[in-house]
C-alpha cells in the first residue's frame, strides 16, 4: 500500500512539474471597449440627390448604365468578399451585387432623375443557403428605385430603351464587372457612343456631405482605437502578423467589415517598400516599423500612418529622420486651406526635406541638381496627400489648368515621408534603412482645416510614452 501511494505522489509531482510551464495566471482583462454600434450609413433622398446632379450634368440625349462589382472566385467553390463599387454606391447605396442601374431625366428637359435597377432575385433554395436579398421590391422601397427588375430582365430592358431611339450616348463603366457588361454588349441591339461615367462621378465625390464627414471619422476613431492598442504590444521578438492581429480585433469589435485597404506592418528593412502587406517578418530591437492602417466604416475609409521605434525608444539617426518628417507635416498643415494648390503643399514639403536632409549631412550633393534631375524622388518617392472618402484613395480631378485644388469639405490624408535605402551611396551609411512617414487625415474647412486623427500622438515623446 505504502509503495502505491508513494507511486501516485511520484506521478503527481511529475504530472504538475510538467505543466508548470504551461500554466497561465488569471490577467486583468484589458480589452479594448467599442466605440460605436456598427450602423450602415445610409440616407436615400441623399442618393437621390446625387443622381439628380448627375442627370443634369450630361446631355438630354444620353443615360447613366452604372454596373457594380462582380463576385470574384477565391479558390474551390469559395468566393471573395464582395464589396460594392464605389461610384455605383455612391450613386444608389446599394451594396449587393449582381445589380444595374440605369439613371436618366424622368421626362426630356427635366432637373429630375429617374431610377431603374436591376438586381438578384432568390428563390426559397437560394435563400435558404444564401439568405435573403432586396430583390426588386426592396429596390423600390428602400433605394427610391422607380422601377425594379430581376437581373434576369436586364438585356431585354436595355435593348428596348437603346432600339428607343431617344439615345446617343451612354455613360457607363462597363470595366467593374465583365459578366454583366457582356450582357449588355450581346443585349442585341445598336449600342450607340460609350464615354466613361467615373470622371464625372469622381467630381461629385470630392466635395464630402455631413454624412459622409462622420462616417470618415468613425472610421479614424475605430483607427486611432487600433493604434492606441497596437503600441502597447510591440516589442522585439514580436512578429509583424501579431500586431496587425490587434488592429483587426479593434476593427471587428466594431463592426467594421474590412480595412480600407490591406494592412502595412512593415519593419526593419521591410520599411523601405512601400506598399509591404506580407507582415510575416520577426521584429528587432533598435529597427522600427512603419504602421500604415485604415478601418472602413460604413464604406468609408480613414488611413493613417505612424513609424514606431521596436523597443519602444528611437535612436538619435531615428530621431532626425522622424522630426524633419514632423517638421514637413506641421508646415504643410499650417498652410493647408481651401483654394491652395496640392502643388505647391507638395514643393514646400519636398523643399524642407531636402534642405533638413542636406544641412544635416544625410544626404550629398547639391539642391538644384537633385531636383532638377529628379534624385529627390530617391528620398520622396511617393505624393504628399490624397483625398479619402468611399476609397483610401479617393478621387482628385485636376482642374481644367491641370492644378489640383484643396476645397471646403474635402478630407484628405497628408502623408509626408522619407525614404533611405541600404546601400544608396548618396546617403550617409548610418541613416540607410531609417525611414518615416507620418499620416494624418484631415478635414478642409472654411477657416483651416481640422485633423481628424488628432487624438492619436505623433511627436516622439508622447509615442514612447504610450509604448512603455
Amino acid at each position: 500500500m505504502e509503495k502505491i501511494k508513494l507511486l501516485l505522489v511520484t506521478f503527481l509531482i511529475v504530472l504538475f512539474g510538467s505543466c508548470s510551464d504551461t500554466i497561465v495566471e488569471p490577467v486583468e482583462n484589458n480589452l479594448p471597449v467599442q466605440l460605436y454600434p456598427y450602423e450602415t450609413i445610409y440616407d436615400a433622398e441623399t442618393f437621390k440627390v446625387r443622381r439628380d446632379v448627375l442627370i443634369n450634368i450630361i446631355p438630354n440625349n444620353s443615360f447613366a448604365l452604372v454596373f457594380t462589382n462582380d463576385i470574384y472566385l477565391r479558390n474551390g467553390d469559395i468566393n471573395y468578399e464582395f464589396r460594392p463599387a464605389s461610384n455605383f454606391f455612391y450613386l444608389t447605396g446599394f451594396d449587393e451585387p449582381s445589380a444595374v442601374a440605369i439613371i436618366r431625366k424622368k421626362i426630356s428637359g427635366s432637373n429630375e432623375s429617374e431610377l431603374i435597377m436591376f438586381v438578384e432575385e432568390r428563390n426559397s433554395v437560394l435563400t435558404q443557403w444564401l439568405g435573403p436579398v432586396y430583390g426588386p421590391e426592396g429596390a423600390m422601397e428602400y433605394f427610391y428605385a422607380d422601377t425594379a427588375y430581376g437581373i434576369g430582365e436586364f438585356q431585354s430592358v436595355i435593348s428596348s430603351i437603346i432600339n428607343s431611339g431617344l439615345y446617343q450616348s451612354i455613360y457607363c463603366n462597363p470595366e467593374v464587372n465583365q459578366t454583366l457588361a457582356d450582357l449588355f454588349y450581346n443585349c442585341g441591339a445598336n449600342i450607340p457612343s460609350e464615354i466613361d461615367i467615373n470622371e464625372l462621378v469622381d467630381k461629385q465625390r470630392v466635395i464630402k456631405s455631413p454624412i459622409e464627414i462622420n462616417a470618415i471619422q468613425k472610421a479614424v476613431d475605430v483607427s486611432v482605437q487600433a493604434f492606441s492598442q497596437a503600441m502597447k504590444y510591440i516589442e522585439p521578438g514580436k512578429y509583424e502578423y501579431e500586431v496587425e492581429a490587434i488592429f483587426d480585433y479593434v476593427l471587428t469589435i466594431n463592426g467594421c467589415a474590412r480595412t480600407a485597404f490591406p494592412a502595412i506592418i512593415a519593419s526593419g528593412p521591410n520599411i523601405n517598400i512601400l506598399h509591404y502587406t506580407a507582415n510575416k517578418s520577426e521584429m528587432q530591437n533598435g529597427d522600427l516599423v512603419m504602421i500604415d492602417y485604415g478601418a472602413e466604416y460604413g464604406y468609408y475609409a480613414a488611413d493613417i500612418t505612424r513609424t514606431l521605434p521596436v523597443n519602444g525608444k528611437y535612436t538619435t539617426e531615428q530621431i532626425t529622420i522622424y522630426n524633419i518628417v514632423l517638421e514637413s507635416l506641421n508646415t504643410v498643415l499650417n498652410d493647408a486651406a481651401a483654394g491652395v494648390s496640392y502643388y505647391e503643399l507638395y514643393y514646400l514639403n519636398r523643399d524642407i526635406i531636402l534642405d533638413r536632409l542636406l544641412e544635416k549631412g544625410i544626404i550629398t550633393g547639391n539642391k538644384a541638381e537633385i531636383i532638377s534631375s529628379g534624385r529627390y524622388r530617391q528620398y520622396i518617392p511617393a505624393g504628399l496627400a490624397h483625398p479619402v472618402g468611399l476609397d483610401a484613395h479617393d478621387p482628385f480631378p485636376a482642374e481644367n489648368n491641370g492644378d489640383k485644388i484643396l476645397k471646403e469639405n474635402m478630407v484628405m490624408a497628408f502623408e509626408p515621408h522619407i525614404y533611405l535605402y541600404e546601400g544608396d551611396q548618396t546617403v550617409n551609411p548610418n541613416y540607410w534603412n531609417v525611414s518615416a512617414r507620418i499620416e494624418d487625415v484631415v478635414l478642409i474647412t472654411n477657416t483651416g482645416i481640422q485633423i481628424l486623427s488628432s487624438t492619436l500622438p505623433n511627436r516622439i515623446g508622447e509615442i514612447e510614452a504610450m509604448m512603455k
